[in-house]
């Protein structure tokens, strides 16, 4: 593959899905850090620029193995991205978040003695787990019905809704600095545990709590990248503009939320608890249709 290398890492994670894996590989943040251009996200992890092209040409040469494809988020209307992100990663981030802080607890009265940096790692996570859990409320209830909405309004040749928050650009700028601030305290969390490395003397919870902070983390790279990457800018120029690139008449397509409703991925056990916290009540999507 040659590479552009005037295009960013967040361009690549976007067109080239599969690309993901690869940064994820080399720990090249495609999230938060997406902003970030090929060449100087390479240099800051001393990668060349040859060995990563080569790296994604084996990543796009390598079998599926029995792997979903992923889901062509470039092209799905705003209001069925909005609705995978609630049924998809808000759930599945709030039930780690419950298993976590049960595992921690116990890893703490357990091992605490002989690892005192599983307390601050408590800390962290309690803050965390809070900040998230408001960041994804205020999504919920406030900009993703709110995104949706305008959407719908715009395919139906209509003007833009008033806004309590006057343009996208406010409340999407919070969100990505929330964003940025659950990446660092993540990060703190790797540093504090020598990035996730089980100590000799862990018992099977030990090594459990581990596993499920790194599953979470890899999940909430996807969950940012789909707001950061492709939902706030697409949001943000549909306001600009009135309309949104790529984007067709929903007359002439389904917007998508009944299409990918069920996603094939290890969080489609969440599609029946994905209403529970507010986002379907207010949510329309693109063709008029209530969830």
């Amino acid at each position: 593959m040659e590479l552009d290398v005037t295009r960013t890492v967040a361009d690549y994670a976007v067109t080239y899905p599969p690309s993901k894996r690869v940064f994820e590989k080399l720990g090249i943040d495609y999230c938060c850090g997406g902003k970030k251009s090929i060449t100087d996200a390479c240099a800051s992890k001393g990668v060349a620029l040859e060995d990563l092209a080569a790296l994604l040409d084996a990543e796009a040469n390598k079998p599926q193995n029995g792997e979903a494809v992923e889901l062509d988020f470039a092209t799905m209307s705003l209001a069925a991205l909005s609705d995978h992100i609630v049924r998809c990663h808000h759930v599945f981030t709030r039930e780690e978040d419950i298993r976590i802080q049960a595992l921690l607890n116990k890893v703490c009265s357990v091992h605490g003695g002989n690892h005192p940096e599983l307390f601050e790692v408590q800390k962290i996570f309690g803050e965390f787990k809070n900040e998230l859990e408001t960041h994804m409320l205020k999504e919920e209830r406030m900009l993703f019905p709110y995104i949706s909405l305008m959407e719908s309004s715009f395919n139906f040749g209509m003007p833009r809704p008033p806004a309590p928050f006057g343009s996208t650009r406010n409340p999407i700028a919070i969100m990505i600095s929330d964003h940025d601030k659950a990446a660092e305290m993540l990060d703190e969390m790797r540093d504090l545990t020598n990035d996730f490395t089980v100590p000799g003397d862990a018992c099977v919870t030990y090594r459990t709590l581990f596993s499920a902070f790194e599953g979470l983390e890899k999940d909430l790279h996807q969950h940012i990248h789909l707001e950061n990457n492709i939902l706030f800018p697409k949001a943000i120029e549909m306001e600009d503009g009135g309309t949104i690139s790529d984007a067709k008449a929903l007359q002439e397509q389904a917007c998508g939320v009944h299409e990918h409703g069920h996603e094939h991925s290890h969080h489609a056990h969440a599609h029946a608890q994905g209403h529970s916290h507010g986002h379907a009540q207010a949510h329309v999507c693109g063709c008029g249709c209530e969830h």
